[in-house]
């Protein structure tokens, strides 16, 4: 099979796969069409390892892995100055629409379903870098746009978007970044009729549906708000951030019910994120569900023993439950962690009180105000404290 000369055999590809033969299939594949600068690795955290010493022009991942999924590392490269723009076509066993949908939201350039054969995987990166090497003109000046809009200068950014427009007039996701340019801008009112022009025109472009619930949020209007994130976490359900957001506004609207299931949905698209975990603790110990919010944070200390604050929040969900015990246990093994933290001392003195402890908290207080002597909640409280 003849190689294509325009094809330029100096592109760096990283082949990420927990597979070998599939890693050593694709690099065959590759090696057939000319491109023979391959780097491997393993799953995702072997291949972020390796990109921090290794520069790539495109990444050729698999979606399921263990360790660091493919989507995992997308975000990743996609949220790393130096990466951010390398092409990133992703393989994965099926097509799942909410799978799809979730790549797309986070920036992949194409999704390709095994087993597939050399001509259809180097069509689709051929495809990928021609359209990197030769953007279009709304491309052009979206990406000039996006790229004042981040530098805050929104007006000359709303200038490069109206001129994609003109190319593109019923373009969804330039009407969304006029939506955000306007909101820069403190026009919310006219970036409020952008975003709906987005969602009316693509109905499962989740990003407006997001833009429109945030912005609705800070109009004070929490019913339109709900509506757009429960379409929004339809679209794409494995978003745990947006499901955290949908759990909030509704139970701030008193549907507990609901608000808790995309809790717990959250918290299953998070995996293993003590800081999702923990927010979700948040917003359950603030709606008075203790118990529940107990629970949020023990799982978030045993992902992250070493986060302390952690066990601040969990103490203060046992002790709304009156479960001292469990509190001072939990403030006890905070201790084994930061000896030294005047915060810890604190909150176990209020445990301690809490109690009927008032002599082991006077001790507490005293090692807090030793550490800080300016500590003036600590002071306060043990002058109340019985001599």
């Amino acid at each position: 099979m003849a190689v294509d000369n325009a094809r330029d055999p100096n592109i760096r590809f990283m082949v990420i796969d927990d597979q070998f033969n599939v890693r050593r299939m694709i690099f065959n594949f590759l090696r057939t069409f000319g491109y023979t600068k391959v780097e491997d690795a393993s799953d995702g955290q072997d291949a972020w390892n390796k990109l921090g010493y290794t520069q790539v022009d495109f990444i050729i991942c698999d979606w399921n892995m263990p360790k660091m999924t493919g989507l995992d590392l997308l975000k990743k490269v996609r949220n790393d100055d130096a990466m951010r723009n390398v092409p990133f076509l992703m393989v994965t066993a099926e097509v799942v629409e909410e799978i799809v949908a979730e790549a797309i939201e986070e920036g992949v350039d194409g999704y390709i379903v095994k087993p597939f054969q050399a001509q259809t995987l180097i069509e689709r990166i051929d495809s990928i870098l021609e359209k990197r090497r030769n953007p279009d003109p709304v491309d052009v000046a979206f990406e000039r746009g996006k790229a004042l809009l981040a530098a805050g200068k929104p007006d000359q950014a709303l200038e490069s978007f109206d001129e994609a427009l003109k190319l593109s007039p019923k373009s969804p996701r330039t009407l969304l970044a006029i939506g955000e340019a306007l909101e820069a801008l403190q026009k919310d009112e006219e970036a409020l009729s952008r975003y709906k022009e987005a969602a009316n025109l693509a109905e499962r472009f989740v990003k407006a549906h997001d833009r429109l619930a945030t912005l609705y949020q800070k109009m004070g209007d929490a019913e339109e708000a709900t509506k757009h994130l429960r379409r929004a976490a339809k679209i794409s359900p494995r978003n745990a951030r947006r499901q955290l957001n949908l759990g909030k506004a509704l139970i701030e609207q008193g549907m507990l019910e609901e608000g808790m299931a995309a809790l717990t949905n959250a918290q299953n698209a998070a995996k293993k994120d003590p800081d999702l975990f923990s927010e979700v603790g948040e917003v359950l110990l603030s709606a008075g569900l203790n118990e529940q919010a107990a629970e949020a944070f023990s799982e978030a200390v045993s992902i992250d023993p070493n986060m302390v604050h952690l066990y601040n929040r969990l103490g203060i969900a046992y002790r709304r439950q009156k479960r001292y015990d469990d509190a001072l246990r939990v403030y006890g093994q905070a201790m084994s962690v930061a000896p030294d933290d005047e915060n810890l001392l604190y909150n176990m003195a209020l445990a301690l009180i809490e109690s009927k402890r008032a002599k082991e908290a006077r001790v507490c207080l005293q090692k807090a105000l030793q550490l800080r002597e300016d500590f003036k909640e600590a002071r306060v409280l043990l002058a109340k404290l019985p001599a």
